[in-house]
């Protein structure tokens, strides 16, 4: 089982008040959700980390897939992280690896929050399926040409994502590569903890397509659309909206269904 490096993180809240942990996206940090920990302290003990390779916490030895981020994470949890079941709150990035927390440790979820989640590939028509192929194979034959790093950075920017190309500044091409390959279709029906899926009516990244599918898949879970918001704003237009989800995951009774044991990645 994969060890999680020394986590950074922040404490929120009140002593003795059930635990809420917040995990952020891609290339992000706990800052994210410093104002809607805020508005939960009161009820709540939150917990705000960067993930292995985030933020102020070191990366992972090895070329982690989320599958190695839940079993790090959930080991932390075991080890007084967080005292309890707790509300697993993940944007982006951080929602892949709630998806595999609810498979893999249901035990230790009181529920899901899922913030314009990853997981799933997106659903695209044939069309722009063809132009992808098109850029990865020019990529690729333009990439084979490259004599210097200038000249490849310079392509990597021109072909691919912002993600993509922080991913090598950062040293997490590797993680980066493994992770956003993975489809957790197959999984979503397993899931058991109350899930609540928020996403952004404007998002372009994750855009709410995915999140109703999701939601269709996870038995009983909840869709919401905020439809102003894209992928980086639903974390602040639409912390409200989070706040309340957390809430209601917070006042429900808590079911602790036995561990998934399952076996390296997914």
């Amino acid at each position: 089982m994969a060890q999680a490096p020394d986590l950074n993180h922040i404490v929120i809240g009140t002593d003795g008040a059930p635990g809420v942990v917040f995990a952020h996206g891609w290339g992000r940090s706990h800052r994210d959700f410093i104002p809607t920990a805020e508005a939960l302290a009161p009820v709540a003990r939150s917990v705000l980390i960067d993930l292995p390779g985030f933020g102020a916490s070191p990366r992972p030895e090895a070329a982690w897939d989320t599958a190695d981020y839940a079993d790090a994470l959930a080991e932390a949890l075991r080890g007084g992280l967080a005292s309890g079941p707790v509300v697993w709150v993940g944007h982006s990035f951080g929602g892949r690896i709630g998806l595999r927390l609810a498979v893999r440790h249901p035990d230790l979820l009181a529920g899901l929050v899922l913030v314009a989640a990853a997981g799933i590939p997106r659903a695209q028509p044939l069309a722009a399926q063809l132009r992808g192929r098109w850029r990865s194979w020019q990529f690729r034959r333009l990439k084979a040409r490259a004599t210097d790093d200038a000249a490849l950075a310079a392509l990597e920017a021109r072909f691919g994502s912002a993600d993509y190309v922080q991913s090598r500044r950062d040293g997490l091409r590797d993680i980066f590569l493994k992770t956003i390959a993975e489809d957790q279709s197959a999984d979503l029906g397993r899931i058991t903890v109350p899930t609540t899926l928020i996403y952004g009516g404007g998002d372009t990244e994750t855009p709410p397509e995915l999140g109703r599918r999701m939601a269709r898949a996870i038995p009983g879970a909840e869709f919401v659309a905020l439809e102003p918001c894209d992928h980086i704003s639903v974390l602040d237009r639409g912390r409200h909206q989070i706040a309340l989800a957390v809430k209601e995951k917070l006042a429900a009774p808590i079911s602790t269904p036995e561990p998934v044991l399952a076996e390296g990645g997914a």
